[in-house]
Parts: C-alpha cells; structure tokens; sequence
C-alpha cells in the first residue's frame, strides 16, 4: 500500500491510471514554473470529475425518467393497498417491471453509472491521500532523507515513537502498515519511510531534524529539500495541505467547514422529491443524508490531511456544478421526446436480442410442455415452489456423491436437508 501503490486487482489499475494523470498536472505546472499541490490537486479534481461526467449524466437520466413514470408506480401500489400475499407480490412486480419496460428503463438502470464510479472515486481518494507514491517529482525530494534514515539503527522503532510522541495522527495508517510489515518479519525500506515523512508539518519536521543531530547525513538531507517540501504543500494562507486542521482555529479550518457546506448544497440539488413520492421511509432517509453526510464530511476533513479536503470541498463543488447543468438541461428539455428516445433504444435491444423467453419460463415450458404465456403469476409461483421442494427431496446422498459439481451451492444446499431429515 501507498509507496508501493494501491495494489488491489480493482482499485490498484485504476488508481494507477489516475496516479499519471496526477503526476503529467503535476510536471505540467512545474515546467512552467508555478507548481503547487493544492492547486495540482484542484486541476485534478476537476478534470478527473470531467471525465467521468458522462456516467453522472446518464445516472441522472435514469433517475429523471424513474422519476417521471413514479405516479404510474404510485397507481400499481394503491391498486394492491393491504394486499402482502405472494401472488399479490408477484403481480405488484410483473406489473411494476411492466411499466419499466414499457418507457426503456428498469429500477436498476441508474444503479450501474453509479458503481462503476465507486472504485474510481476511492482510487481516486487513495491518489490524493498519497501524492509521493504517484508523482515521481514529489518522491525525489523525499527520497535522499529516507535513504539516510534507513541506515539509522533501529530507525522504524525510531519513527514509530516519534508519530506516537508528537501526535502525526495523519500518519497512523502508514505506521499501522510498518508494523504489520515488521510483525511478518520483513524489514521497512525508504519508501515505507516516505509514507510517514510526507505526513509532516513544518513543526515535526523542526523536531524530527532534532531528534536525528546525531547523524549528518540525515540532518544535511532535511536542510536540503524541507523547504521545496513546504514550499509545495504550502497553499493559500499557509496551509500546509500535508497537515491536519484540526479542532483549532486557523485558516486551515476554512476546508472542513467548505466541504460540508457544499456536501449540504449538491446533497439538496440532488434530492428529487418525486422519486421518493408515497415512500415515508426513503423520504427519511433522503432528509437524514442530506444532514448527516456533510457533518460526516466535516469531521473527516478535520481529521485528514488538509490535500484530502481540499479534494473533497472540490469534488462536491464540481458535482454541485453538474447536477446544476443537469437539472437546468432536463427542466427546458422535452421528456417526451427523451422517453421515446429510450423506449426506441430499448426496442432495438430487445430486437437483436431476439423474443428470448425468461429463464423460468423455458424451465416451465420443458417441465409441463405447457407454454409458460398461458400461465398466470400464481400458477408459476405455485409451480417454482413445488419444483424446488421435490429436487430438493430426491437429490439423496448417493447422487451427490456421483454428481461431479457436487462442490457447487445446490449440492451443499441439499447436503444440509438430507442431513436435518435423518436427525429429525
């Protein structure tokens, strides 16, 4: 983790790809000699935002057509009031989906944009929280301090203490991963040393200098690059962006309280009242986020380095701006015509996929040679019911024995059943 990268199989080729995009803003500013951190990492915000714009868009454009067929879902429900039976539920649903299908859309369609933009914003997250491991240019001016450290005896004891001793909250997450790594045996190297070093603010890097003035090598390394590392990290009004606000005053604490002050505003241009219309639960919950996430926003940006705030405040700004746009683009549009646009794209989908019958359906039709259309929902469930009790009862344990995929869920499924029958 960190120096060595994010590594997971989702989010470590993800958060590569952002890390060099990271890296050409950050080489773009210093050729021309303005570089800053802050301001590399509003640039890549915004343009990173701007990328995946696209699956916002199109989450939106689901919830609005959701949001426009929502009276005709209200319809179905009250026709059913009070009713909880199983065919009852299952006409609500043939009924339900019905509707979707027939304005191109499903329950889930706006669900997809969005999980596809959850591993990018937490790869996204990891980046931020670690600019050293991904901007080579920043590395470099770590690296000759953590190669002096490393030759100091016992220097991960050394750095460990010394986090604990002045309180480098913000580095805990990195010494967690030295100790881990320490337990199973293997040494820290410079990069692990780096984790730590670029959680320093201007007063632990005065101590820190203190504390090594038994060694040269590490003291004239600190003299030599802290102060192009401060000069980096220093954003507007002396913030450092590798510190902490804090529960202070200070003009540090102006992040935390932005980041919930547009979490609040893009979290209430969001909100869509017809989506949860007849819905007293998703209504409350609609109202406790709105609350809730920017007070959890403040406290987190409080708590985390100030770079990862001011990613936060900007992320939220830049969703604010498009949903904007969004909104004002839906509220002059003609929804008819975007909905015949859907159906029609919907229609062509279903065309290339040919009148495919549902899977239940074939399974039906070649149990009972009886067509599955000629069926109502009742007969159906009646029949799922009773085709799953009796497999469940004739797959005995010399079959299971014999069934080469008698590793898979079923198998184990009926492993069980056979085994609670011969106990009762």
């Amino acid at each position: 983790m960190f120096l060595t990268a994010e590594d997971g199989m989702i989010l470590g080729p993800i958060a590569y790809i952002l890390g060099l995009i990271l890296n050409f803003i950050y080489n773009m500013l210093y050729s021309g000699g303005a570089v800053n951190l802050g301001l590399v990492i509003i640039l890549f915000t915004i343009i990173v935002k701007l990328i995946i714009s696209p699956l916002t868009f199109k989450q939106q454009k689901s919830a609005k057509i959701n949001a426009y067929i929502q009276p005709e879902i209200e319809v179905i429900k009250k026709k059913y009031k009070n009713k909880k039976d199983q065919e009852t539920m299952i006409k609500i649903n043939e009924e339900t989906q019905a509707v979707y299908k027939k304005y191109g859309t499903s329950m889930a369609s706006g669900c997809l944009p969005a999980l596809i933009q959850m591993p990018i914003i937490f790869a996204l997250y990891r980046v931020i929280q670690n600019i050293p491991a991904y901007v080579d240019k920043v590395k470099d001016l770590y690296l000759p301090i953590a190669n002096n450290v490393v030759e100091e005896k016992g220097f991960s004891k050394t750095l460990i203490d010394f986090v604990d001793t002045n309180k480098v909250t913000t580095a805990n997450t990195a010494v967690k991963s030295m100790e881990k790594l320490i337990e199973s045996g293997k040494t820290p190297d410079a990069n692990h040393v780096i984790d730590i070093l670029s959680k320093f603010s201007s007063s632990n890097w005065d101590a820190f200098q203190k504390l090594m003035s038994d060694n040269s090598d590490v003291v004239s390394a600190i003299t030599a690059n802290v102060p192009h590392i401060q000069q980096i990290n220093t954003f507007l009004f002396g913030i450092n962006i590798a510190e902490a606000p804090g529960w202070k005053i200070s003009p540090a604490l102006v992040i935390p309280l932005a980041a919930g002050l547009f979490q609040f505003l893009s979290s209430k241009i969001l909100q869509n009242p017809q989506q949860t219309q007849g819905n007293d639960m998703a209504n409350s919950m609609m109202k406790s986020m709105i609350y809730t996430m920017p007070l959890f926003s403040i406290v987190m940006c409080v708590g985390m380095p100030a770079g990862v705030g001011i990613y936060w405040t900007l992320s939220s700004v830049v969703t604010l701006v498009i949903q904007l746009v969004i909104n004002f683009y839906y509220n002059h549009a003609d929804m008819e015509k975007i909905i015949a646009k859907s159906v029609a794209k919907a229609d062509k989908k279903r065309a290339k996929k040919g009148n495919k019958k549902s899977l239940m359906d074939r399974v039906i039709e070649k149990s009972t040679g009886q067509s599955a259309d000629t069926m109502s929902a009742a007969e159906k469930a009646q029949f799922v019911n009773s085709m799953s009790s009796k497999n469940l009862r004739n797959y005995d344990s010399s079959t299971i024995n014999n069934n080469p995929n008698r590793g898979n869920i079923s198998s184990k499924a009926n492993i069980l059943l056979n085994y609670d029958e011969q106990k009762n």
